[in-house]
């Protein structure tokens, strides 16, 4: 009794999402009006973003955290991009949507005895006995092609909205930044503040900067070279380890070790 109400679960819970995945379908047409065909290109596009960043880039911890924040990133640049008019096409909505849609049915399983439950990859990584992870080339590419991503949609964004000398030095340095940050890790403190503090104030500064001399790529062309340069500088590419992270982001964790308090002598009663 117990397995049929969990199989009528997970059925209840597939349609539901297959229900909303038709609703947002529904209210894409709706918003896209005239230019259904056209921002029918951003959906497809934002589509099989997701998937592929649901069902192959979450093999890797790292990679799936950088691409699923780029989500965001990108739909900020379409939104400059439409507001600037450079394409005549609207991009963000249907790119926000088409990820949406790609997210649930790339989330979950939709055959078989599982459907219903959250993907998860028959293979799971397990730490080794030191307690670091180990590489592979699988890992090594699906990094190398999520860097190559980004910075392909630093460099697009560059061309259409600021093709500018100042524009594709400040996609360089971020990308070496990004590197050298997870390259040569400095220590726990300083590495945690400059990605919580120093990471996004450059972004805003950079922002003011860009709206001040009309260079309104400036800061996205930050975000994405320092997201490709930390999965570049984070891995090692040759050898033996190839696609196994570095240290310190690679290891055991320190423990605290616990103090062993002395019991209390017990006195007996004369």
């Amino acid at each position: 009794m117990g397995a049929l109400l969990k199989k009528l679960d997970q059925v209840n819970v597939r349609y539901f999402y297959a229900g909303m995945i038709v609703l947002m379908l529904a209210l894409f047409a709706w918003l896209a009006g005239s230019n259904l065909s056209k921002a029918s290109v951003f959906l497809a596009v934002g589509v099989v973003y997701a998937v592929l960043v649901y069902r192959v880039v979450s093999q890797s911890v790292r990679a799936f955290t950088v691409m699923s924040w780029t989500f965001l990133l990108n739909y900020f640049t379409l939104i400059s991009i439409s507001v600037d008019g450079s394409l005549g096409i609207p991009s963000a909505g249907p790119w926000f949507i088409g990820f949406i849609i790609g997210a649930i049915a790339g989330g979950y399983v939709w055959l078989g005895p599982r459907a219903g439950s959250e993907f998860k990859h028959s293979r799971k990584r397990l730490p080794e006995p030191d307690g670091s992870f180990s590489g592979g080339w699988r890992l090594a590419v699906i990094n190398g092609f999520c860097a190559l991503v980004l910075l392909g949609f630093g460099t697009a964004q560059l061309l259409l909205l600021s093709p500018t000398a100042e524009s594709a030095v400040v996609l360089a340095a971020a990308f070496m930044a990004g590197w050298t940050l997870f390259r040569f890790p400095p220590s726990l403190g300083i590495r945690n503040g400059l990605l919580i503090l120093g990471l996004p104030v450059s972004y805003f500064v950079l922002g003011f900067v860009g709206g001040a001399t009309d260079q309104i790529a400036l800061p996205n062309a930050w975000a994405y070279g320092v997201l490709a340069g930390i999965l570049i500088g984070g891995r090692y590419w040759t050898g033996p380890r190839i696609g196994q992270p570095r240290a310190p982001f690679n290891g055991p964790g320190r423990r605290r070790k616990r103090r062993l308090r002395s019991k209390p002598k017990q006195t007996h009663p004369m």
